[in-house]
């Protein structure tokens, strides 16, 4: 799946059956359903989730929640807008993806 399909894909009923536990999050806060959004990033401590998580919680305003997640996946403390951030991580989760595919 690349950016655009995972897009495409915010209009279906569910997450698609492939993303990963961070891309699920993504998924479920464009989807307005921020409570799924954070039990999924919550369920894995990967790098993604632990970005996805830091994003959640700084769209949420607990700044310091936001903090120390992106100190525990040793991320920079994201700046710019929450929606280019939501776009970054997914952006990385895609290319992360195919490197891992191309080792496997």
């Amino acid at each position: 799946m690349d950016y655009q399909e995972f897009l495409a894909s915010l209009s279906d009923p569910a997450p698609p059956l492939g993303a990963n536990v961070a891309l699920r999050a993504l998924w479920y806060d464009a989807n307005e359903r921020a409570d799924s959004a954070l039990r999924a990033a919550e369920s894995d401590d990967s790098y993604s989730t632990m970005r996805a998580r830091a994003y959640l919680h700084r769209k949420s305003g607990n700044e310091y929640a936001a903090q120390k997640c992106y100190w525990l996946c040793g991320a920079p403390v994201w700046t710019e807008s929450l929606e280019s951030e939501w776009e970054d991580i997914a952006r990385t989760i895609m290319v992360e993806t195919i490197v891992e595919r191309a080792y496997l």
